[in-house]
C-alpha cells in the first residue's frame, strides 16, 4: 500500500510543479485596461448624473451589448442602469454607430462622443 502511495506521489510531482511554475504571480497583476478605459469614457456623463439612484438605459444587443453594459455599469457604480427607457434619463452606448436617434419620448442632452449620449425625458429638467 506504501509502495502505491509513493508512486502516486512521484507520478503526481512533475505536474503539480508545472502548476506551480506557470500560475501568474499575484504581485505583478495590472488593473485591466478595459475597466481603466470605461472608466474613463463615462467620466464626463457621471460627473452630470446623480449620484445615485436608477437611469435608464439602450444600447446594442447581444453579446458585444451585453459586455457594454456591464462595462458601463461598472463604471457608473454605484448608479443602477436600467435597459429601459422608462426613467427620467436614460444613457445610450453604441460604440459602434456613427449616430444615435433618441425615441419619441425623450430629448437630446448631451453627446459625449464615440457613441455615448444621454436623454431625458421631455418633461424632467
Amino acid at each position: 500500500m506504501t509502495v502505491a502511495i509513493l508512486l502516486f506521489v512521484i507520478l503526481c510531482l512533475p505536474s503539480s510543479i508545472r502548476l506551480i511554475c506557470d500560475a501568474p504571480n499575484p504581485f505583478h497583476i495590472t488593473i485591466d485596461d478595459v475597466a481603466r478605459r470605461s472608466d474613463q469614457r463615462f467620466a464626463a456623463m457621471k460627473a452630470i448624473l446623480p449620484s445615485r439612484g436608477v437611469v435608464g438605459y439602450m444600447g446594442a444587443s447581444g453579446n458585444t451589448g451585453t459586455e457594454d453594459y456591464y462595462l458601463a455599469q461598472y463604471a457608473l457604480a454605484p448608479l443602477v442602469l436600467d435597459r429601459s427607457t422608462n426613467h427620467p434619463y436614460v444613457i445610450a452606448n453604441f460604440p459602434n454607430a456613427t449616430e444615435t436617434e433618441a425615441p419619441s419620448n425623450l430629448r437630446s442632452v448631451r453627446d459625449f462622443g464615440g457613441g455615448l449620449y444621454l436623454f431625458a425625458t421631455k418633461d424632467a429638467q
